[in-house]
């Protein structure tokens, strides 16, 4: 996490400092005295009988599991639940061991169907609960799940709304909590309480401790990876001075992913995995590219004047083209140019060309555009609109933003992304700023 505005020398020291938390984990693992690292303040948080249930692996029957999560220990892939170095040396997966010794959370994946079989036992086991939905204001439209709101809607659900610091300082935050509960409109989630947050604004995140601390029954955090549910969680024990010490809870041969972090005594939240967003353009890339989708700066807006026949490439991995339809100024009977405001990642590069040249652009430049594909070979779907009205509207892609305009009869547009197995969400709604 980021407290700095754009900071280069707090940046480097909190890089200097992850990689001492790396140093410390491969000490740990090789039993060597890890090194002191001075904390500003610490929070002391215990539980009633600490450990008690605690016999995860106790008749070494079958693969190890972490003491902190009961999830099976793997040395496979990072961002799945249960990675670790050395299972034979460790006890705590990554994530456990961020969260116990750094009050840091390791963002990681879990598919639809095992996160089924966490809800299901959480719902028949606990009749008084709170769900924290979080969703992504950059990605409204992808950071939903329509099966997980009609899973939850029987509980007490609080909608966050993540990353509200990405969008410009003008917007209107009223208008924008209109919008999203409107957004909402369709949901099984009809009572659900919406908050606006960011992990990076202060004041966002006191009233998301204030909330916290408010409720003294099980308290979940759920949602799509990357929507930000790991940043809050981190930014609210921050604010909240606990540097190092939190509370994990120990569960007895379980592969229930979730860990229990407290706030005060009686105060506390179950953090999970985050889902596999499998309708985002970051599956169709490396995760070298990942930068370009998910970040934590305010984002940019890009406006062209377009003819129709011209096209917008977003780096190496989709296009827009303004299909046709033309507007005239009455007056003068002068063809009109039509302005679409790209709103984008500030490290996104667009390029214009004519739509009849995309072919040509895209076959030369594809291997040296940034970012680009992971399949040299990838194949793409092409979706099409065409306008009877007047009205504003934004088209969305998921992990790339969105395209606001102001339609006009006749008008006919085109959006092209990579086809993957799951399929990249583009959506067609009213404009929100």
């Amino acid at each position: 996490m980021k407290y700095s505005k754009n900071n280069e020398q707090i940046e480097e020291i909190e890089k200097q400092l992850e990689e001492l938390e790396d140093k410390t984990l491969l000490a740990h693992i090789n039993g060597e005295k890890k090194p002191n690292i001075k904390q500003r303040s610490k929070v002391s948080l215990t539980e009633a009988n600490i450990g008690l249930g605690n016999t995860t692996n106790i008749d070494n029957d079958g693969p190890k599991k972490c003491v902190g999560c009961g999830v099976e220990m793997h040395n496979l892939d990072q961002r799945k639940p249960g990675y670790v170095i050395d299972a034979q040396k460790q006890d705590y997966c990554l994530r456990c061991f961020k969260i116990k010794n750094y009050n840091s959370l390791v963002e990681q994946d879990i598919f639809d169907e095992d996160f089924i079989a966490i809800l299901d036992e959480i719902n028949k086991n606990n009749e008084k609960i709170r769900y924290y939905y979080v969703i992504d204001i950059f990605d409204l439209p992808g950071s939903r799940l329509e099966w997980l709101e009609k899973m939850i809607s029987s509980k007490e659900v609080v909608v966050l709304v993540n990353k509200i610091d990405l969008l410009p300082k003008a917007v209107n935050k009223v208008k924008i909590m209109k919008y999203v509960k409107k957004f909402f409109a369709d949901s099984p989630l009809k009572d659900s309480k919406f908050i606006l947050t960011s992990s990076i604004k202060s004041d966002y995140v006191y009233a998301l401790i204030s909330e916290l601390k408010s409720i003294d029954y099980d308290q979940y955090i759920i949602g799509i990876s990357n929507t930000g549910k790991s940043s809050l969680i981190n930014a609210c024990l921050f604010a909240n001075q606990q540097v190092p010490s939190i509370v994990t809870s120990k569960y007895v041969n379980t592969t229930l992913n979730k860990i229990k972090i407290n706030f005060t005594k009686k105060n506390y939240i179950y953090d999970t995995p985050g889902l596999v967003k499998q309708n985002h353009i970051a599956t169709a890339t490396a995760s070298s590219y990942w930068d370009f989708f998910f970040f934590k700066k305010e984002i940019k807006q890009v406006t062209y004047q377009l003819l129709k026949g011209q096209t917008i490439f977003y780096g190496g991995l989709a296009w827009f083209t303004f299909e046709d339809g033309q507007e005239r100024y009455t007056e003068k009977n002068k063809i009109k140019k039509t302005s679409f405001h790209f709103y984008i990642n500030k490290l996104m590069p667009l390029h214009r060309t004519k739509a009849n040249n995309i072919e040509n652009y895209f076959r030369k430049n594809r291997h040296s555009l940034s970012p680009r594909l992971k399949d040299k070979d990838a194949k793409f779907k092409t979706i099409n609109y065409e306008f009877d009205k007047s009205a504003d509207f934004d088209l969305h892609i998921s992990g790339l933003g969105w395209i606001n305009f102001k339609s006009f009869i006749g008008m006919k547009l085109s959006i092209t992304v990579p086809a993957t197995e799951s399929e990249i969400k583009v959506n067609l709604l009213s404009a929100m700023i």
